[in-house]
């Protein structure tokens, strides 16, 4: 005998999207996408780290650093990772830390070593600068940019409702977020959704300028610096924190003793944040060296050549071509005056006059090539 047993065709993608359980976060998006253009921006495939070094492993000029007091930029110890440090001296002591949460090697430490009455005139936050190149899939340069993705671990030992800002990077615009460290001296995991910046589309660079700048407030308190009474909105205005109207804003500048860590940086476009982008060391250390290049010397490094009959040159080449022509600054094992000549992207040079003579060596002692944002 013979059973046949007929039923209607289920069409699965149809009855999976419609089920009231999707399969785990996105899993209708994903079976309701149309295309693999579209199923790989909702996974979040391939390069998408906007940030450089944002696992803290990269530090060239040095490992520890207690900034002086200065209105200028100052780029204290990890790759990239720069900020303002306002008077008084000696405040913060920020360090390349082994402290990590699991998946990462190394961190960004703040340490306050004697706090401050907080007023007017305090400005401390850390952040970077991206370049246009890499800040050109956000698209915010266009009316039609992208929702972007801010993921971070964070500790400190002082909980509660903290404060950034993603800024315009030639322009006084920026947008104001705050996290919630919830637990003193525990690794956390943040995200915030930037969404793009539709009032104003000019002025984002997709080049070599700093496009988009981001920055954590570690102890601000200037009147300038403070952000309108908004949270999570775009507005014209150089912000750096909130203003404490809506939300009281942790801040540290004035509590010795007190830390923050900082690591697992990622800032991709989409609305998801997605597993931190490990890339190889000497891949995340030749992204650095496009904007700083200080090569590692036990006691000399390249010595000079005769190139001509009264005059000796020294010639390094940089290891990848940097960002722009860079500000160099080198030092000699003897006396006399090297005049830098026609330094390019690719390399540097400079020369001294000097007869031959086979009794006396000429080399460098150091040198750094400074081409940040």
């Amino acid at each position: 005998m013979t059973i046949r047993i007929s039923k209607s065709k289920v069409n699965l993608r149809e009855k999976l999207s419609n089920h009231d359980n999707p399969i785990g976060a996105h899993g209708g998006q994903i079976l309701a996408s149309k295309s693999t253009k579209e199923t790989q921006s909702i996974i979040g495939t391939g390069r998408k780290n906007m940030l450089i070094n944002g696992g803290m492993q990269i530090a060239q000029r040095g490992t520890s650093l207690t900034p002086t007091g200065s209105s200028g930029l100052q780029y204290p110890c990890c790759d990239r990772w720069g900020g303002q440090f306002s008077a008084p001296s000696g405040i913060f002591t920020v360090s390349q830390s082994t402290d990590a949460p699991t998946g990462h090697s190394h961190s960004l430490k703040y340490l306050n070593n004697s706090g401050v009455t907080p007023d007017g005139s305090h400005y401390f936050w850390i952040g970077q600068k991206i370049e246009g190149y890499n800040a050109a899939a956000a698209g915010w340069n266009t009316p039609f940019g992208k929702h972007c993705t801010l993921s971070f671990w964070v500790k400190s030992s002082a909980p509660g409702i903290w404060a950034g800002s993603i800024k315009k990077g030639g322009g006084n615009f920026g947008y104001c977020f705050t996290y919630e460290i919830e637990y003193k001296d525990t690794w956390e995991w943040k995200q915030v959704v930037i969404p793009p910046p539709t009032t104003s589309s000019s002025g984002w660079q997709v080049t070599t300028s700093a496009s988009i700048n981001i920055q954590f407030d570690i102890g601000t308190s200037r009147t300038s610096d403070l952000g309108a009474d908004t949270i999570g909105k775009w507005q014209t205005h150089n912000t750096y924190t909130h203003n404490d109207t809506i939300l009281p804003i942790t801040r540290i500048h004035g509590i010795t003793g007190a830390t923050w860590y900082l690591t697992g940086v990622q800032f991709e476009a989409g609305r998801v944040a997605t597993p931190f982008e490990q890339r190889s060391y000497g891949e995340e250390l030749a992204l650095c060296r496009r904007y700083f290049y200080k090569p590692h010397m036990d006691s000399l490094l390249w010595p000079a050549y005769q190139y001509h009959n009264n005059h000796k040159m020294q010639v390094v080449q940089f290891p990848v071509e940097m960002r722009a022509t860079p500000t160099c600054t080198a030092t000699w094992n003897t006396s006399g005056s090297w005049t830098q000549y026609f330094n390019s992207k690719d390399h540097f040079k400079a020369y001294i006059g000097s007869t031959y003579d086979h009794g006396s060596s000429y080399y460098l002692n150091s040198f750094e090539a400074n081409a940040e944002l």
